[in-house]
């Protein structure tokens, strides 16, 4: 009896084991067929911050379980019969919660202006599918330039839970402006390029990239006032010109800004230099002739030496009279492209029967172009001073009545003395 005893206790045992090994694999099975829940990709925009930035992490999540199916048994009793019904459906993944989650309050979690730490209830995700998830950040004022790791943490209801690693690269290097071409000095008759280096120091391209170039008080004239480029990749730089035109003497700050976004943040960067606004008559127009006086409705003959001191080359040089109603030939006098050190000659005929007695005062002005710019320019010239004069009345008709009647004179004595002397004569022959 014992031994038989013994027999059913040990089979009972061996069937209690078996029942158990079932359960649990039933249980491993249950478990493994739950649906699957991954992030498929993951990016972080922009791709490299600054501090103080915003931006975003953008999570792709997918139901990767396509063939998990789940049977519902559904028994309806009447009093005349019962009725089983099953029902065969795909599993999908329901997900609870998203939280995001750093060690460093460098980096956290902003959401409409608010600290946050989760998403609840998000939805479920049938066999395959994929959802996007967008969690924004902000990297705070004093983060320091260094890779942060967040870890991204998706809880599951039915499935196995998610734990996602995610790098958020922080650094501090903005756009710098760089002088590459700026003169210290220039004349206030001139126009001159400038050229300065829009460089992007940072690992990740910045776009949105413009420049733009003003002075204190007005100074100078820019042309453009602004260049916009657009993009520049990681480690570019790029080359702009601007046309600088003093418009006041002395020593002037030109400032130079630009602004540039790193994904949706705005930046800018700043540049000051300095350039001498000099008074020099570079071009100069030099009196070689001109007569102390002239006669009213004579004409005054001026000529001038035409001097390009310059160190650079002009063109389109004309001297021209700076005065209306006066008859001056020729009106303007051409003389062209001139080089550095050129000097040439231009000559003008005064009329000066429209002018009135006494003295008066004949502006000239040049005329010159920058050869870079094609911007025309006027130099203030030579004024020169012309004395008309009344033309004295003509005594030549008082001396020919006088020489004629000397002549007249003359004539009659010699008659005279002609008929003396034959008179005399016959008288000594008689």
């Amino acid at each position: 009896m014992k031994e038989e005893e013994k027999k059913i206790g040990c089979f009972m045992t061996a069937l209690f084991a078996v029942v158990f090994l079932l359960l649990l694999m039933a249980a491993t099975a249950s478990a493994a067929e739950g649906p699957a829940v991954m992030i498929t990709n993951c990016t972080v925009e922009p791709e490299v911050l600054m501090p103080g930035d915003t931006g975003t992490i953008t999570l792709t999540i997918k139901n990767m379980d396509t063939k998990s199916l789940e049977t519902v048994t559904t028994t309806t009793t009447t009093t005349t019969q019962t009725a089983t019904t099953e029902t065969t459906s795909t599993i999908s993944a329901e997900i609870e919660t998203i939280r995001l989650s750093s060690r460093s309050k460098d980096i956290e979690w902003l959401k409409e202006g608010t600290q946050r730490t989760e998403y609840f209830k998000v939805g479920a995700l049938g066999p395959a599918e994929s959802i996007k998830i967008s969690l924004p950040i902000k990297v705070a004022t004093y983060a320091k330039s260094r890779p942060y790791f967040l870890e991204v943490y998706i809880e599951v209801d039915n499935g196995e839970n998610v734990r996602f690693p995610v790098r958020v690269d922080v650094d501090s290097s903005e756009v710098q402006l760089l002088e590459q071409d700026i003169p210290s000095g220039i004349s206030l008759s001139e126009s001159k390029k400038i050229a300065i280096v829009v460089a992007n120091n940072r690992p990740n391209t910045v776009s949105g990239v413009n420049v733009f170039v003003r002075s204190s008080n007005d100074d100078f004239e820019f042309t453009p006032e602004g260049i916009f480029i657009g993009n520049l990749g990681a480690y570019e730089s790029k080359t702009v010109s601007f046309t600088l035109t003093p418009l006041s003497e002395g020593d002037h700050d030109i400032y130079f800004e630009t602004t540039y976004k790193n994904g949706n943040n705005v930046h800018h960067s700043e540049l000051t230099s300095s350039v001498e606004v000099k008074s020099s008559s570079d071009v100069k127009l030099i009196l070689v002739n001109a007569p102390e006086f002239v006669l009213k409705s004579d004409v005054a003959r001026i000529d001038f030496d035409v001097a390009n001191g310059m160190a650079k080359n002009i063109k389109a040089v004309s001297v021209v009279p700076a005065i209306e109603g006066l008859k001056i030939l020729p009106s303007e006098y051409f003389i062209g492209d001139m080089e550095a050190g050129d000097v040439f000659s231009a000559s003008f005929d005064v009329h000066t029967s429209d002018l009135s007695v006494g003295e008066t005062a004949i502006p000239f002005k040049v005329l010159f172009k920058d050869v870079d710019t094609d911007k025309q320019y006027e130099t203030q010239g030579y004024e020169v001073h012309v004395e008309v004069r009344e033309p004295q009345k003509s005594e030549l008709p008082n001396q020919m009545l006088f020489g004629a009647l000397l002549v007249i004179l003359v004539l009659v004595v010699l008659a005279v003395w002609i008929r003396v002397k034959r008179k005399r004569g016959r008288q000594e022959r008689e």
